[in-house]
């Protein structure tokens, strides 16, 4: 369930970097494929949108995942911070393809978000439908065979125990590729809110 301090989060942030782009709601629209006044509740707060449509806008602005889940970047003042996620406390989304359990999902402000995937398609989502974000991720094979794509380099198997560091900002997306679903750990890091954490200078 996506909590109201995460979509009024998600809502200033994606205002913020649409104004910055200097697209207007029309462009946004027909780049992401979600309707105008969709849009224009979700900037204001105004909406309780499904994971999906996040998705398909946070994707058309290549907004981080630690944005979509939080809209901030850390500052030297939140980073003396220790959280304990319990079996049970996770956020948790679904698409067609990923299903996904976020941990630390009640700290906002955080410069990368851990994710635990379970991959459900034994087919390739359409392009359009990969992600592709800002930053980099680290991504851990815990169950099944998984098949990963970019755009860039060849198809590569991991079984579990085998692990992927790939650079965000290249569409990739997974398959399953054994006849359980694949699980995976996936850990995104936004380059920018690094940079803003104290001795990373």
């Amino acid at each position: 369930m996506i909590t109201d301090k995460v979509l009024l989060a998600f809502g200033e942030e994606l205002k913020s970097i649409r104004q910055e782009k200097g697209w207007t709601l029309d462009e946004l629209s027909k780049k992401s494929g979600v309707s105008i006044s969709a849009i224009s509740k979700i900037e204001n707060g105004n909406a309780n949108p499904s994971f999906e449509i996040l998705l398909k806008i946070a994707r058309s602005v290549q907004m981080n995942f630690v944005q979509l889940m939080d809209g901030g970047r850390p500052t030297a003042s939140t980073m003396t911070r220790r959280v304990v996620t319990r079996i049970g406390e996770c956020q948790t989304f679904s698409t067609p393809y990923y299903d996904y359990e976020v941990h630390t999902s009640e700290l906002t402000q955080k410069a990368m978000v851990p994710l635990q995937m379970r991959i459900k398609t034994r087919t390739l989502p359409p392009l359009d439908e990969w992600s592709i974000h800002e930053g980099e991720e680290f991504i851990y094979v815990l169950k099944g065979v998984l098949e990963f794509h970019t755009e860039i380099y060849a198809p590569v198997l991991l079984r579990p125990g085998e692990s992927c560091y790939v650079d965000s900002t290249m569409r990739h997306a997974f398959v399953s590729a054994s006849e359980e679903d694949a699980e995976i750990l996936s850990i995104c890091l936004s380059i920018k809110s690094f940079e803003t954490l104290p001795g990373s200078q």
